[in-house]
């Protein structure tokens, strides 16, 4: 899948590049008012906030918080109305993977060769991986006339592609038993939502050269409803900066 994605977005890119040529197309007035279209790379740099479990399931019993990075690309398509106000729309793979840790007192005691209970601390870890297919759409406001410096906004719905994860806890606490591994605990994400809306804003800047725009941005974008719909994970929510660059050319 992953594959004939990326293959589509560079044959895309090939496409308008040709078609560019082809046509003469100067940046300009009609570059700048022609449907533009193109493709995007970025980071995505997650923020795993609220209650987000060490492990997703009903047997939970601790909560951390925690952020990764992560490899973002998409195409998209924009037109603009004036010099001030462009309209697009977006489609991206999104991926929020991370890995959450702690450590924790567990809620009970294990006992040594003389019968005497300790309490056990455990270093928990769990690698989450979440990956989207988003659509959405976004408005630019150019407060000095475009193209050039922007201000952006926009909502975005995904659908969900792939929820798994993989549990580990390792005792660090007491001593003697210092090392001691539970069983790795992996599979699916239950009750994990298919459906993921967000907001964005932004801040870019387009630069021009013969055949189009390069546009690098900067977007905080805003997760609007929860991970899980369980009540051990009520409020897990994901929000993400975003820094990506926009190459963006003429559709004649």
């Amino acid at each position: 899948m992953k594959r004939i994605s990326i293959f589509l977005l560079f044959a895309l890119t090939l496409v308008g590049m040709q078609s560019a040529h082809a046509q003469g197309l100067r940046v300009g007035d009609r570059a700048w008012y022609t449907v533009r279209g193109g493709l995007f790379v970025g980071v995505n740099q997650s923020f795993h906030k609220g209650s987000v479990p060490l492990l997703p399931s009903d047997e939970n019993a601790f909560y951390a918080k925690g952020n990764s990075s992560n490899f973002i690309f998409g195409v998209h398509g924009e037109k603009a109305l004036t010099r001030f106000v462009v309209l697009g729309v977006r489609l991206t793979f999104d991926q929020m993977s991370g890995m959450i840790d702690g450590r924790y007192t567990e809620p009970y005691r294990i006992a040594d060769n003389q019968g005497t209970p300790w309490d056990v601390v455990r270093d928990h870890s769990v690698d989450y991986t979440l990956q989207y297919l988003s659509l959405g759409g976004y408005g630019k406001v150019y407060p000095m006339g475009g193209p050039g410096l922007f201000v952006s906004g926009g909502v975005n719905i995904g659908a969900l592609m792939k929820h798994d994860y993989a549990h580990t806890a390792t005792i660090v606490e007491p001593e003697w038993a210092v090392g001691s591994q539970a069983p790795e605990q992996s599979g699916v994400i239950d009750n994990v939502n298919g459906i993921r809306y967000a907001a964005a804003i932004g801040l870019g800047y387009d630069f021009f050269f013969r055949y189009g725009f390069l546009s690098p941005q900067v977007m905080y974008e805003f997760g609007l409803n929860q991970v899980v719909d369980a009540p051990y994970a009520d409020s897990w929510k994901i929000n993400n900066i975003r820094a990506v660059v926009d190459l963006t050319f003429p559709i004649p």
